[in-house]
């Protein structure tokens, strides 16, 4: 897709999607999740991105068996951040009761945003701001350096909402190794192989030196 198609602005008020009282997986802590896109996008030619669709698809990566909900199989210990064998589970709702929105925009306005807190999305990039997740459209859209299309909604899901949960970023941990999901990966691998995913297929959390915020 050329970049031109991707639209730049949208209106800053958001459509949320419906709740469910589906919940993926059986960890201790329970991260109840809203889904919103942003209304007022000039889509053009492409399909709109209803707010169905994209809860579908975070819903897909939270049942995918490496993604974060695995947890409740292998409990994850990481001293660095307070994090002592803490597991989750997930949850979509759609009223006013949630511990963390996770939304869908346009770059500009992922850049406004994320920008209150410090952080230049550059049109492209999405953010963890407080407990909202912005996800921007340009990438949603196109994919990224190191993820296509299909596989990006499991880096981004997957990375932001380890923020929510409390990591930071980390780095690689040596040539040839697994990515860990809270690597910039579209940045810089450092050596390291793609992932899209907190667990490795055998229950392994990948993790890497952690790097200041």
């Amino acid at each position: 897709m050329a970049d031109e198609q991707v639209p730049e602005q949208g209106d800053g008020a958001y459509e949320t999607a419906r709740g469910s009282n589906y919940v993926i997986g059986k960890g201790r802590t329970l991260i109840t999740y809203r889904v919103e896109v942003e209304s007022g996008v000039d889509w053009g030619d492409l399909p709109k991105v209803m707010t169905d669709d994209f809860a579908d698809a975070i819903e897909t990566v939270f049942e995918h068996p490496q993604s974060w909900p695995a947890s409740d199989r292998y409990p994850v210990t990481e001293p660095e951040h307070g994090i002592h064998n803490e597991s989750w589970r997930f949850q979509r709702v759609s009223g006013p009761q949630y511990k963390v929105r996770i939304r869908l925009a346009s770059p500009d306005t992922v850049d406004r945003v994320c920008r209150q807190v410090g952080l230049d999305t550059e049109g492209k990039y999405s953010c963890k701001s407080g407990n909202i997740i912005m996800i921007n459209l340009r990438r949603w859209l196109q994919g990224s350096g190191v993820a296509s299309v299909d596989e990006y909604p499991a880096a981004v899901i997957n990375h932001e909402m380890g923020h929510y949960l409390g990591f930071d970023h980390q780095g690689c941990s040596g040539p040839g190794e697994l990515a860990p999901i809270m690597m910039q990966q579209s940045i810089d691998l450092g050596g390291c192989k793609p992932n899209l995913y907190p667990f490795t297929k055998d229950g392994e959390f990948v993790t890497g030196p952690y790097l200041p915020s």
